[in-house]
């Protein structure tokens, strides 16, 4: 996965306007403050704190947000968002990954609370072949009422919420959604922690839980002393690999995610939950069901099986019966 060709043009204009030094200093600063509060983003008020934030950030939030879009893409073919609030919009990573997935989106509600971040959104969206975007410079916790919306996304930014105000957060997103809620948080422990909250309080209130799991129980993988969690491959821009002094042209954003929504989706019957092992003739896989944690070990006699598993991936959707769509996905 690449950024789209326009917003990492956008991104080296911004960055070629400051001081090369002191954006790697301010980077590395963020990239600190962010580890070091294990939740929550930190504080920017500069515009160079900004613009270093986005560089830094931006390419992993994209890749999460955009493998997430493809999931729900996956279980509502027919969802054609047409109205998407972005709650915590930052830079604006989520705008950019939702229209490359829905041509149908026309207008976007971006809130963003700190003011340099939400400067640097619009003009990253600025002139773009974007949909309309709103830009609101407010807090969702000082908000009563929330515009409705085809699609909600809250993107590394539920966590950052006290855990005190969460329930009453949450409660308004999901009012706010007329199709679908989505939710992204850090691959971690605390991440999957999160999201079990809003999955558990999403299922009181009914919601379809369309992905990624393939049940409304209790998390098996919790259960297991494990978290719930994929991962995103993105190539690294120059500028990227510069701030960060890294050498691989990717890396690999870890995320969690869930997805709710109004309506039903395409049932699945398992999730694969790690990385396929593959040997010499067979394949391992380890799948969330219905009936918890399964492993599952596939062989290259068990043809149908053997196909949808040699191109199978961490976070795929898995069928011990395919059908012939999902033999021909598989041969692609």
């Amino acid at each position: 996965m690449q950024l789209p060709t326009t917003l990492q043009n956008a991104l080296e204009r911004m960055i070629a306007s400051q001081p090369a030094s002191a954006l790697e200093r301010t980077a590395l600063q963020l990239s600190a403050r962010y580890r070091g509060t294990g939740s929550g983003a930190p504080v920017i008020a500069t515009t160079l704190e900004a613009v270093a934030y986005a560089a830094w950030r931006m390419p992993g939030t994209y890749a999460a947000l955009r493998a997430v879009f493809r999931r729900l893409a996956e279980v509502q073919p027919d969802f054609t968002p047409k109205r998407m609030l972005d709650i915590g919009a930052g830079s604006g990573a989520a705008i950019w990954a939702a229209t490359e997935q829905w041509p149908s989106l026309q207008q976007v509600v971006a809130i963003e609370r700190q003011p340099a971040m939400a400067r640097i959104g619009k003009q990253l969206t600025a002139n773009a072949d974007l949909p309309t975007i709103v830009w609101q410079q407010q807090d969702v916790l000082t908000m009563d009422r929330l515009a409705e919306s085809d699609l909600v996304v809250a993107g590394y930014v539920y966590g950052e919420i006290e855990p005190t105000a969460r329930i009453l957060v949450l409660s308004r997103l999901w009012k706010a959604a007329g199709g679908a809620l989505v939710l992204v948080e850090p691959g971690t422990p605390t991440g999957h922690t999160t999201i079990l909250h809003a999955r558990s309080e999403l299922i009181k209130r009914n919601a379809y839980l369309l992905a990624p799991c393939p049940h409304t129980a209790a998390c098996p993988l919790a259960e297991g002393n494990d978290w719930c969690h994929f991962a995103q491959r993105i190539a690294r821009p120059v500028f990227l690999r510069r701030l960060k002094a890294a050498e691989a042209p990717f890396e690999d954003e870890k995320f969690a995610y869930l997805i709710a929504s109004r309506h039903e989706g395409k049932p699945i019957d398992g999730r694969i939950v790690r990385h396929p092992i593959i040997h010499s003739g067979r394949i391992e896989l380890q799948v969330c069901t219905t009936q918890g944690i399964q492993f599952i070990t596939v062989t290259r006699s068990q043809k149908p099986l053997w196909r949808q598993a040699r191109t199978s991936e961490w976070g795929d959707h898995w069928s011990p019966h395919p059908t012939e769509d999902d033999s021909i996905t598989a041969e692609r």
